[in-house]
């Protein structure tokens, strides 16, 4: 995922600018995937939304933190720019 991502991202941009755009598209996409993971398992649960609102959000910033910012930093580590 993480390199099908940044082939698409390299072919339509500069490599300049290529890590400002990776980056953050790598936070925004895993902060939507954990809170959509927590909205179902808050379906699943039959559990209502508004009461477990500040831990979809703190379980989404958490997924965009560790698995966008530290794991897309861990890949451009990982491959030659």
């Amino acid at each position: 995922m993480y390199r099908g991502l940044w082939n698409f991202i390299t072919k339509h941009t500069d490599n300049s600018h290529a890590v400002s755009v990776f980056l953050p598209l790598m936070i925004i996409g895993w902060t939507i995937a954990g809170v959509a993971a927590g909205l179902l398992v808050c379906a699943f649960t039959s559990t209502d939304i508004s009461s477990a609102l500040a831990d979809l959000i703190c379980a989404g910033g958490y997924a965009g933190l560790i698995l966008g910012l530290f794991g897309g930093c861990l890949f451009l580590y990982r491959i030659d720019l």
